[in-house]
C-alpha cells in the first residue's frame, strides 16, 4: 500500500505529553481530503522552491493547495502543524534535529531518529536525493587539510553555528582560518574567484560554478542534511497528499533544486517550477 511506502520513516504515534504545545482549536468541518493542503514556506531560497513544487504538483491532481510563510525555526513549524494551521512544510533532518534538539550521531538513522524524537507531533516523510550538506569550494584549494590561519573562507551566517562550521574545522582539522561572513551568494562566489575558499549549501547554484573545485573531507566531517517533508498526522490519511510528496522525492535532486534556482533568477520560482514539472511530469 502507498500509503506504507510513504511513511516508512514516521513518527510511533504516542499518546504522551509533548515540549511543543498545540493551541486549542476548533476541529474542521471539511475533510482532509477536501480542506485546501496548506504547505509551509520559509526565507530559506531552497524550501521556497520545494514548497512550490509541492503546491504545483498537488494541484495537477486537481487539489487545492497554496503557501503559507512560516517561521525558519522548525520548533515553531511543528507547533503549526500540530494546531492544524499548516500541512506539510519542506525541512531539513540535519538542520532540523539539532533545531529540536534531538540526540542523534548515527549518520544512517538521522531520519529515524527525527521520526521518533517528535513522537506524535508530526509525521517524517521520507528523504529526497537532496542534501544540503555544506560544500567547501576554491579555485586552488584541494582539500579541507591544507586549511590554515592564512586561508580565507567566506561563509554564510548558518555555518557559523554549525558543528561542520567553524568548530568542526578546529576540531577535526585542527584549522582556524580568517572567516568572512557574506549572505550573498553571489558575492561569496566573486570571493572565491579572488582566492577564497566558499561556503555554500548543496541547493546554491554558486557552490556548482564551473572552474570550482570541491574540497575533499578525508576525515568525514560534513554532515548530510538530506530533505524530508515534515507532515501534520491526520494528513498521513491522503493518499493524494502522499502520492505526490512520494513521487516528488524519487525525482529531486540538487542537480533539480540548483536548476530551478538558476532558472528563477530570471523567471521568478513559480514559473522555473513550472517549466521544471513539464519536463517531469507526474504520473
Amino acid at each position: 500500500m502507498k500509503r506504507c511506502a510513504v511513511l516508512l520513516l514516521t513518527i510511533v504515534m504516542a499518546l504522551a505529553g509533548c515540549g511543543r504545545q498545540a493551541p486549542q482549536v476548533a476541529s474542521a468541518s471539511a475533510s482532509p481530503a477536501e480542506a485546501p493542503v496548506l504547505v509551509g514556506s520559509t526565507s530559506d531560497q531552497a524550501v521556497q522552491v520545494l514548497a512550490d513544487l509541492y503546491v504545483q504538483a498537488l494541484a495537477s491532481k486537481n487539489r487545492d493547495a497554496r503557501v503559507v510563510v512560516v517561521d525558519d525555526d522548525p520548533n515553531a513549524q511543528v507547533s503549526r502543524l500540530m494546531a492544524d494551521e499548516l500541512d506539510v512544510v519542506p525541512a531539513f533532518a540535519w538542520s532540523a534535529a539539532q533545531a529540536l534538539q534531538v540526540d542523534t550521531q548515527d549518520p544512517q538513522s538521522l531520519v529515524s531518529d527525527l521520526a521518533a524524537a517528535l513522537d506524535g507531533e508530526a509525521a517524517v516523510l521520507q528523504p529526497s536525493k537532496v542534501d544540503r550538506r555544506w560544500r567547501y569550494v576554491s579555485r586552488s584549494v584541494t582539500s579541507l587539510l591544507y586549511l590554515s590561519a592564512k586561508t580565507t573562507v567566506v561563509a554564510p551566517e548558518r555555518w557559523r553555528a554549525a558543528p561542520d562550521g567553524p568548530s568542526g574545522l578546529a576540531a577535526i582539522y585542527r584549522a582556524k582560518p580568517s572567516v568572512t561572513v557574506l549572505a550573498d551568494a553571489n558575492q561569496r562566489l566573486a570571493r572565491v574567484k579572488k582566492g577564497a575558499v566558499g561556503v555554500f549549501d548543496g541547493t546554491e547554484p554558486q557552490g556548482a560554478d564551473a572552474g570550482l573545485k570541491v574540497l575533499a573531507d578525508p576525515k568525514t566531517m560534513i554532515v548530510s542534511d538530506p530533505q524530508i517533508a515534515l507532515l501534520r498526522v491526520q494528513r498521513a490519511e491522503d493518499d493524494t497528499v502522499l502520492e505526490v510528496i512520494q513521487q516528488l522525492h524519487g525525482a529531486l535532486d540538487n542537480a533539480a533544486v540548483t536548476g530551478i534556482r538558476k532558472r528563477a533568477v530570471t523567471i521568478g520560482v513559480p514559473a522555473a517550477v513550472t517549466e521544471w514539472l513539464k519536463a517531469h511530469p507526474l504520473t
